[in-house]
């Protein structure tokens, strides 16, 4: 069974006219949501934001932004339409539409520069690649209209490929329950005062959103052996304090390889002498946001099995 996890991502920061945006009726968001095929699972608030679990992933909305990360064959872009359809594109003070590299893009209803295409007929913006086209690479459009973000405005993503095989069996037992799948990642120790949301997915696959405050992760797992990847995304102040946080999901996950995108976070991360940086890519967008894309591998010299296509045959 094959099921794309990377996420298509769609954050977008509105005007002040149009604030509060946790105001807006459910419905509005239930709208936002259908058209790019989805639907809401559950949701829970403080005063500070909103955070829905999506069938395909998740949806956070504070008083100023909307946050939106979508996988499988779901058209993001038509999310982003209806949004800019109904505030109206000046109510729009920044957006980014973000796509990560996938397994199978010829399966997907269009590519990154179709959206990008679309996008800039409604706002203006650029787009760019970070990362080689034949490897690890994410692909991002942005507006270019004058900004300038909070301080807090920052964002960390760990996104992860081919676990060690004991999570993948683990992850893919067909009994597994949202209390194992908490024990296993440690969040509720390691991320201490979040209120959780999570949900199980038949046959295999796991979500989770966590709110405290105006911070917030959310965390996608995508187990299967033909597609297997895990993302992790927070706001937390990963980069000022420390990298332990990073350093122990590692841990518990083992991937082979890993990416880690940040948006103002200009630490040079350090994962020891089991992997290797092969790519970094750094660039300071005139908007304000200082944008680092670093992919990671696993140090090895043992020799890999050969996969075999079961499915096929």
């Amino acid at each position: 069974m094959f099921f794309e996890g990377a996420e298509k991502k769609l954050e977008i920061i509105v005007s002040k006219e149009h604030q509060p945006l946790y105001e807006k009726p459910e419905a509005f968001w239930k709208e936002l949501v259908e058209n790019c095929e989805a639907t809401i699972l559950s949701s829970i608030r403080n005063d500070k934001q909103i955070a829905f679990l999506l069938s395909e992933s998740s949806l956070f909305v504070w008083d100023d932004r909307i946050l939106m990360l979508t996988c499988g064959q779901t058209k993001l872009i038509k999310s982003a339409e209806f949004f800019i359809d109904s505030l109206g594109k000046d109510s729009v003070d920044c957006l980014f539409f973000q796509r990560k590299n996938e397994y199978r893009s010829h399966l997907q209803t269009s590519d990154f520069i179709q959206d990008a295409q679309f996008l800039a007929g409604q706002i203006e913006g650029e787009a760019l690649r970070l990362g080689k086209m034949h490897s690890h690479h994410t692909q991002l459009f942005h507006t270019t209209k004058a900004f300038k973000p909070i301080q807090e405005d920052r964002t960390c993503e760990l996104l992860m490929y081919d676990m060690a095989p004991e999570v993948i069996s683990f992850l893919t037992r067909e009994d597994l329950t949202k209390e194992e799948i908490r024990k296993l990642f440690q969040f509720e120790e390691l991320l201490p005062g979040f209120e959780l949301d999570d949900f199980v997915f038949k046959p295999y696959g796991y979500s989770l959103n966590g709110i405290r405050g105006e911070d917030y992760f959310t965390v996608h797992v995508t187990p299967q052996e033909t597609s297997p990847y895990i993302s992790f995304e927070t706001n937390l102040k990963i980069c000022e304090k420390s990298q332990v946080l990073l350093h122990q999901i590692l841990e518990i996950l083992r991937p082979f390889s890993f990416d880690v995108m940040t948006f103002n976070c200009s630490t040079e991360f350090d994962f020891g002498n089991n992997y290797m940086k092969t790519i970094h890519v750094q660039d300071k967008l005139d908007i304000g946001y200082d944008v680092h894309f670093r992919y990671y591998n696993k140090k090895t010299d043992a020799p890999e099995k050969v996969y075999r296509y079961k499915e096929l045959i």
